[in-house]
C-alpha cells in the first residue's frame, strides 16, 4: 500500500514537471532548401508519430533517453597482432610510442570519438523509439545539436513537441 502511494506521488510529480507545449521553443528543422540535411538524415534526425499526444511523446522520449550513457565510449586498446604471444615486458619500448605518436593518436581520437558516440546514441534511440511507432525525419546538423545538447528536461520537451506536432515537410529516413 505504501509502495502504491509512493508511486502515485512520483508519477504526479513527474507529470507536473512537464512543460506546457505552447511554451517550448523549437529550432528550425525544415530541410526544403538543404539537400545536405536530407543526405545526412541517417546521422541527424528527429522522431515523429502523428498518433501520440505531447504527454505520451514526452514519456516515450524521456524513457528512451534514460538508456543513453552520459560518458564517452570506452577507449579502444592499442594494437597487438594476434600472432604475438601475450607478454608484458615493462622495459620493452615499442617503436612509435613517443610524443609524436601520442599526439597523433590523440588527434585521431578527437576526430573519431564524437562520431562514434553520436552513432551509439542515435542507434540506442532508434532501437527504442521505432518499435513504439515513431518515424525518423532529417534535420539540419545545427538543429540536431540544439535538440541533443543541453539541459535534459528542455531537450525532452523539444523532442516531444516535434514528435507529437504536425507532419514533417521532409521524406522519412529509412536507412
Amino acid at each position: 500500500m505504501l509502495a502504491g502511494a509512493l508511486m502515485t506521488t512520483t508519477t504526479a510529480t513527474a507529470q507536473d514537471a512537464r512543460p506546457d507545449p505552447a511554451a517550448v521553443v523549437l529550432p528550425d528543422v525544415s530541410v526544403d532548401q538543404n539537400p545536405k540535411a536530407v543526405e545526412d538524415g541517417f546521422k541527424f534526425f528527429y522522431f515523429h508519430n502523428p498518433s501520440v499526444s505531447f504527454d505520451e511523446a514526452y514519456a516515450d522520449i524521456a524513457e528512451c533517453r534514460s538508456f543513453l550513457v552520459s560518458g564517452a565510449p570506452a577507449a579502444i586498446p592499442g594494437f597487438r597482432p594476434w600472432v604475438e604471444p601475450v607478454r608484458h615486458d615493462v622495459k620493452r619500448q615499442y617503436p612509435g610510442v613517443g610524443l609524436l605518436d601520442m599526439a597523433m593518436r590523440s588527434a585521431i581520437a578527437s576526430i573519431i570519438l564524437p562520431k562514434l558516440e553520436r552513432g551509439i546514441r542515435n542507434n540506442k534511440l532508434r532501437r527504442c523509439m521505432e518499435p513504439r511507432g515513431y518515424a525518423r525525419y532529417p534535420a539540419p546538423e545545427a538543429a540536431w545539436q540544439t535538440l541533443n545538447e543541453g539541459d535534459e528536461a528542455t531537450l525532452v520537451a523539444m523532442q516531444a513537441k516535434l514528435a507529437s506536432g504536425g507532419r514533417p515537410n521532409a521524406a522519412q529516413v529509412t536507412e
